[in-house]
């Protein structure tokens, strides 16, 4: 983080007063010197003081200078620099501090919407005291880009001169560009324009700071020696009996979002892993055990191993070219080596050896307890079944199409998706142990032996907030919440990681449109795992990012020595949120004594962020969990539920008489809403598999096939679904998975009665109505139409009022979807910003098309049989898609697993 110069004066006092009684080493090259280092200390003092108790801002309180100023901070990516208010003839200036001749121009406009249409007649005017004005250029009317195209407007100028160089729109609008160059005739690369003084017609909420300016130094002699004296207590706590912590030395990635994070095309090069020493003196230094890797590149999430004497990290080059390249999803065009990729070292540096290759982004490796390592891959790949197999595809080919979030992206962004992996210590034995759909993040090894990660649940449900905590086993088995499946705030529940002698979790709490910073949080299970009970708010004065506003500061990479004390980073980002790119240099380290706030600066380059300290020692490893999984045996497993009515609050018991099965394949193409699935714009793609019985006293015991992502419905009678999962789940092979109810409170006992289910051999599945596997509305819902409805509701039938209400092929869905009140595009929104199924409230329990259709049976004898009743219940509670498959491959890859698993099947009588 960058300190301002002090006086000498000032620099004499701080350095008798931090560093009396203290022994330092000799000076070195790596070393910060100890005046230096105290006038550091000094800054930081005053800049947490005025940072970390200052009120957060999201657009209110931001002056028309501060966000002026971005658009003309060299920062170039596509997104609002700033963003004036609606107002007639909106502007923007900047100071080039003297009056210069300009010799062109090149204006970049947002590229993240259709909105940079408003900038399309855009004047340039010039001024050399800012008071009298000259239109220099008006542009015709004719579209520009920016970076995503490479074609912003170039204006060019005849040594135009000029001291304010203003931008303005006419009519009532908005103005918001990415950046306004000016160049003179001196040289045709440094903008005169960069990070000179600029404002604009005023400020709206969109608007934000850049990193704010450090304040300057105000503590008197007296308070001085009051933190000297602090410094040193805390230093000596004797948590704190280690000599040397290993970190990382990073520019963050160039994209600010929590999913594009650590995906290699938007990495800035710089840094390089450290060993911190001497950090308990007045004189930290530093030494770089990366010196081996010559390329620009950049370094990601090391983790040391048990034994202190190895180290596992992430690497990938930088390449300027790849960021800007249109068609990411042709990888052949990508370098293998612009992928992070998983290496491994001894502690000095020394054996620096590759684990993974290939065009997928691995990263965030982390040693077992057993010696194998996980980490976190987008080679998952778009395979609906994921194991030792599907990871076998990407050594065999090494750059296999990815999986994609559903919320964003494109070619030019595709947002491809890591989940969990294993390998064997030498790189072998490559195995994916999670097939979920959607992202996971930042794993560690509990405490447990379990493996503690996050990831992204939102199946049928808004995609904003939950980014929760998990757990499995490292072999796959028993995925399992730990905290926050239903819980709104925070948006993400980030590194989590076990406190030594302690059950308590500290996690960071961060924002979605963000990168992992943001608040420190201890988590206590034994309180729940749900909402604000369970949680305590280490760092109160940093509220949750996005969710509560955008803190002026930030907190990343906690490491408990206590529930009390912390090794942790810090800094003043600003408005670290998407659309605003992130400081080089925003973080240094820190110890955190959590019990009095005291935050203790250990060591900060002014040139680059600072990251991911590790106490450099031996620790205690944990557990090691036995491997349970045949993964040479048959690829299935078995879930057994003890009593489903455990959480269905107010369904009489005997009510529920079946589970219906669903399976989630993953998305194929990195646009959002393509193909169009449903009503959402996010909706998850879905395989019905089929239903299976449950016991009178709500237990239930079936097969499924392993590494398939699923959910479950609780069905009634008439095979309507009383509740529904907002989740997934999987077995591995071999695996039996249980649970005690359908959303129970995760602290109750299970049952001390053994369930009827379990006293019998597991059920098969019964597939289906055709249509529902895979789930395809032209298939399932259209014949029934055709056969009973479409002579009356076609554009030809004698009743107009039948006719209105069109069943066709081509007008079926918007039909169907859209009638009543609620419709089913109603009910299925609402639940999606819900973020949860109510109880007895499912789309078909409450269709308005299904009440109407039992009308039709009454008033004019139509009736449709039970297979028909089938088709559409099935298809209103898989929430009315028209279809579950994002490709024709993946139906075909659908169709193939219903061939491959047909003995798990219940197949009925033709």
């Amino acid at each position: 983080m960058r300190v301002e110069k002090q006086s000498l004066i000032i620099c004499s006092l701080i350095s008798s007063l931090f560093l009396t009684g203290w022994t330092f080493v000799s000076a070195a090259e790596d070393a910060i010197g100890a005046e230096r280092f105290a006038s550091m200390l000094a800054q930081d003092y005053a800049l947490q003081e005025q940072l970390r108790y200052a009120p957060a801002t999201n657009g209110a309180g931001v002056t028309a200078e501060e966000d002026a100023a971005g658009g003309c901070d060299g920062i170039i990516n596509g997104l609002w620099g700033f963003h004036t208010a609606l107002s007639d003839s909106p502007w923007w200036q900047v100071d080039l501090t003297k009056v210069q001749p300009v010799v062109r121009m090149m204006v970049w406009n947002r590229c993240d919407n259709n909105r940079s249409s408003r900038a399309n007649r855009l004047k340039i005017r010039f001024s050399d005291d800012g008071k009298m004005w000259r239109t220099v250029y008006e542009h015709d009317g004719t579209p520009f880009g920016g970076i995503k195209d490479n074609k912003p407007l170039l204006v060019t100028l005849n040594n135009e001169k000029t001291r304010f160089v203003r931008i303005e729109v006419p009519g009532k609008t908005y103005l918001h560009l990415d950046e306004v160059e000016v160049f003179g005739p001196g040289n045709p690369i440094a903008s005169l324009a960069r990070r000179r003084p600029a404002t604009q017609s005023g400020t709206s909420k969109w608007s934000s700071r850049l990193e704010p300016e450090l304040a300057q130094v105000k503590m008197s002699a007296a308070e001085l020696k009051e933190r000297a004296s602090s410094r040193k207590r805390l230093l000596a706590d004797p948590l704190l009996d280690f000599d040397a912590i290993l970190f990382t030395k990073r520019v963050p990635g160039s994209f600010t979002h929590m999913s594009d994070q650590y995906l290699g095309w938007w990495s800035r090069p710089g840094g390089g892993i450290y060993v911190l020493r001497d950090f308990k003196t007045g004189s930290p230094r530093t030494e770089c055990i990366t010196d081996s890797f010559k390329e620009p590149g950049s370094f990601l999430r090391p983790m040391l191993s048990y034994d202190g004497k190895k180290v596992v990290f992430a690497w990938c080059k930088y390449y300027p070219e790849v960021a800007g390249i249109k068609n990411k999803l042709d990888k052949k065009a990508i370098p293998k080596d612009s992928f992070y990729h998983v290496f491994e070292m001894n502690i000095d540096g020394s054996d620096v050896r590759q684990l993974t290759h290939g065009r997928y982004n691995d990263f965030d490796a982390r040693y077992l307890p057993d010696g194998r390592i996980v980490f976190l891959s987008t080679r998952r790949g778009q395979a609906v079944q994921v194991g030792r197999e599907s990871a076998a595809l990407s050594l065999a080919s090494d750059d296999l199409p990815e999986v994609y979030v559903r919320c964003g992206g494109g070619p030019e962004r595709p947002c491809a998706v890591y989940t969990l992996h294993t390998i064997d210590a030498d790189g072998g034995n490559l195995c994916a142990i999670s097939p979920f759909e959607m992202f996971e993040w930042t794993p560690s090894i509990a405490s447990d032996g379990t493996i503690m990660y996050s990831r992204w649940d939102y199946v049928d449900r808004d995609n904003m907030p939950f980014m929760s905590l998990w757990k499995m086993n490292p072999d796959g088995t028993n995925p399992r919440i730990v905290y926050g499946n239903f819980t709104r705030s925070p948006h993400c529940q980030f590194e989590g990681r076990s406190i030594p002698d302690s059950d308590k979790i500290v996690f960071t709490a961060t924002g979605h449109h963000s990168h992992t910073i943001g608040s420190l949080v201890l988590f206590d299970p034994a309180a729940g795992s749900e909402g604000n009970d369970p949680i305590t708010r280490l760092t109160p004065e940093v509220v949750f990012p996005e969710i509560e506003g955008w803190p002026k500061s930030y907190f990343a990479n906690p490491w408990p020595l206590s529930e009390r004390l912390y090794l942790t980073t810090w800094g003043p980002e600003g408005n670290a949120k998407q659309g605003k790119a992130r400081s080089e240099n925003g973080m240094g380290i820190y110890v955190f004594d959590a019990s009095t706030g005291q935050m203790e600066l250990l060591y900060s380059d002014p040139d680059i962020s600072s990251a991911y300290p590790i106490p450099l020692r031996a620790r205690k490893k944990p557990t090691v969990l036995p491997d349970k999984v045949d993964r040479d045996g048959p690829q299935d497993g078995r879930f057994m539920l003890a009593d489903v009515y455990r959480g269905l609050k107010g369904v009489p018991r005997g009510d529920v008489k079946a589970l219906r099965i669903i399976a989630i394949p993953p998305k194929t193409h990195p646009k959002m809403n393509f193909p169009v699935l449903g009503m959402t714009r996010d909706d998850p793609g879905k395989c019905v598999l089929g239903t299976v019985p449950v016991e009178e006293d709500g237990s239930a015991y079936f097969n499924v096939p392993s590494g398939v992502s699923v959910f479950f419905q609780a069905l009634d009678e008439r095979g309507m679904a009383v509740q529904t999962m907002r989740s997934a789940t999987a077995v591995q092979p071999g695996e039996e998975l249980s649970c005690i109810g359908c959303h129970e409170p995760r602290n109750q006992a299970p049952p001390t009665a053994m369930p009827m289910a379990a006293k019998r051999e597991a059920s098969t599945i019964t597939p289906g109505p055709t249509g529902s596997w895979p789930l395809r509305f032209d298939t399932l819902v259209q014949p029934v139409l055709d056969k009973q409805c479409v002579s009356c509701h076609s554009p030809g039938s004698e009743d107009p009022s039948a006719a209105a209400y069109d069943l066709t092929a081509e007008k079926s869905y918007d039909s169907l979807t859209r009638y009543g009140a609620p419709s089913l595009y109603d009910h299925i929104l609402a639940r999606y910003k819900e973020g949860r199924s109510l109880v007895g409230q499912c789309a078909s329990t409450q269709s308005s098309l299904l009440k109407k259709i039992a009308t039709h049976e009454h008033d004019y004898g139509i009736k449709l049989d039970e297979e028909a009743n089938e088709r559409l219940i099935t298809w209103i509670d898989t929430y009315a898609q028209r279809l579950g498959s994002f490709s024709e491959d993946q139906e075909q890859e659908l169709r193939e697993l219903r061939r491959q698993y047909a003995y798990l099947l219940n197949e009925r009588e033709n």
